[in-house]
């Protein structure tokens, strides 16, 4: 024990004396009372102490106060002399009693420190369970636990050995724990509880029957049971990590299946059948050579239209794999969405057919950081779509404005809408709904390709269903906060 620490204990000593010699002068001199009242007042000082102080002041209080009650209130006063064999049972009453509150009170200080540090074992465990949930890649969480682990925990240093790896991960690369091939004899023993090697504690990190690693800690004052709760959080999140990423293998697998067959499915009824048109054409052609212009004429009409329609598919089947493999690289400038609108509107001149189009578009919405490119085949696969969904004498309504700093541009159709039961996959690859007009065709890759580009520009896109019929499409992109105006629209 160091000076001061000295200094403090004698400190506390001379205060309690003081206090209980003050107490009996003043029970005795001033207030003048009987000794049951005496008792009780020394009791209560006692309590007192033993509630702020460490037993060894209590029992110390406890013998003095005796002496001191013996003393001023019981006869003969004035001496230690007990002639009175009742006074000696109150004496020895008192004194028992004393000792019996400083050690209940000892008892109830020590089971509120145990309370309070397995209340802060148990929140550092929740926090570090918190910590390694947060981590789904496996890899990224063998790397991170232990510099999780020693940051909550305080720990000096801690290396984590993952057993289907056969790696070893350490809080502080520069300071190496164990050397991997002590932590691996550590996992491939199958012991349970932690057990010291070399300063450190290391602990098997079993889930079930099965070794998943090892967990060594340096520096550590945790107890036993709380090293091993630390090795079961972690074998735990490590097996969660490797089911996650095993799923997603095999979930990855099934898409990529399931795309592969779609793809087939789209070639054999969607490619296969301008094709189809193009070589009975063609045949017509070579067969009857001395076929009308008339119907030579409506031949080549038949290969050009089949042919750009093959094209299309062909094209569209290109993006949509392209955005898969390399993602997509959107280059923003401020741009007008009615200059868009506009073009996108010009494009698509040929499926609109003789459609009303309604354009209602403020002049003064702000400009918005866009890819002027890829934002256009947005809105042009959205006006085929709409044409090809809805019937040839049907109106598109396009309208425009500024909501909680998003830019909203919607179109409208008066089609059949979309069925509830196609709605949660309506973006989806390959997915055709069902409200589409008998001959329709399509590679059902365009709204995925309208998704994945909002998404890539910070946006997005929502679909529903007009109330009086017809569905309605809408794209938003974050905008600079201006508000459209409150003058009348544009119509076109």
């Amino acid at each position: 024990m160091d000076r001061q620490s000295v200094r403090r204990e004698l400190v506390s000593f001379l205060g309690i004396t003081a206090a209980a010699v003050a107490v009996a002068l003043v029970c005795r001199y001033l207030a003048e009372i009987n000794q049951t009242t005496a008792a009780l007042t020394f009791l209560v000082l006692v309590l007192l102490t033993a509630s702020r102080f460490r037993i060894v002041h209590s029992i110390y209080l406890s013998v003095l106060c005796a002496l001191l009650y013996n003393f001023y209130f019981l006869p003969p006063i004035g001496t230690f002399t007990i002639h009175d064999p009742q006074n000696w049972i109150a004496l020895g009453a008192f004194l028992s009693v004393g000792i019996l509150v400083s050690h209940l009170s000892d008892t109830a200080r020590q089971q509120t420190r145990i309370s309070e540090a397995r209340r802060q074992e148990v929140e550092q465990l929740y926090g570090f369970s918190q910590q390694l949930m947060l981590q789904d890649d496996f890899r990224s969480l063998a790397r991170q636990a232990p510099s999780i682990a020693a940051t909550i925990f305080g720990f000096r240093a801690v290396a984590l050995y993952v057993r289907d790896h056969d790696a070893a991960h350490y809080s502080d690369p520069e300071a190496v724990l164990l050397p991997a091939a002590e932590l691996r004899k550590a996992a491939l023993a199958l012991e349970t509880g932690a057990r010291a090697i070399d300063g450190a504690q290391v602990v098997p990190l079993m889930f079930g029957m099965r070794s998943v690693g090892a967990l060594a800690v340096l520096g550590s004052s945790a107890s036993h049971v709380q090293l091993e709760a630390i090795g079961a959080l972690v074998a735990i999140a490590l097996e969660r990590a490797a089911t996650i990423e095993q799923s997603t293998h095999v979930e990855a697998a099934r898409e990529s299946e399931r795309l592969r067959s779609a793809l087939l499915d789209s070639v054999t009824h969607d490619l296969r059948t301008p094709l189809t048109s193009i070589r009975a054409a063609a045949s017509t052609l070579l067969s009857h050579p001395n076929l009308p212009n008339e119907g030579r004429s409506e031949m080549y009409a038949v290969i050009e239209e089949e042919s750009a329609r093959l094209d299309l598919l062909i094209g569209r089947a290109v993006e949509m794999a392209q955005l898969d493999a390399q993602g997509i690289q959107v280059k923003p400038k401020p741009e007008k969405i009615a200059d868009l609108v506009a073009m996108a509107l010009e494009e698509a001149r040929g499926p609109l057919g003789n459609r009303a189009v309604t354009v209602e578009i403020p002049d003064n919405l702000p400009r918005v950081l866009l890819d002027r490119e890829l934002v256009r085949r947005v809105l042009r696969h959205l006006i085929e779509n709409a044409a090809r969904y809805s019937p040839d004498a049907s109106s598109l309504r396009i309208w425009a404005r500024v909501e909680d700093y998003r830019l909203m541009v919607s179109l409208e159709d008066r089609g059949p809408g979309i069925d509830e039961a196609d709605q949660p996959y309506i973006f989806d690859k390959f997915f055709r709904g069902r409200n589409q007009k008998p001959g329709t065709s399509g590679t059902g890759m365009g709204l995925a390709i309208v998704k994945a580009i909002m998404i890539a520009h910070g946006g997005g896109v929502t679909m529903g269903n007009r109330p009086g019929g017809g569905a309605i499409f809408t794209l938003w992109l974050p905008a600079d906060g201006q508000g459209a105006s409150t003058e009348e629209p544009v119509r076109d």
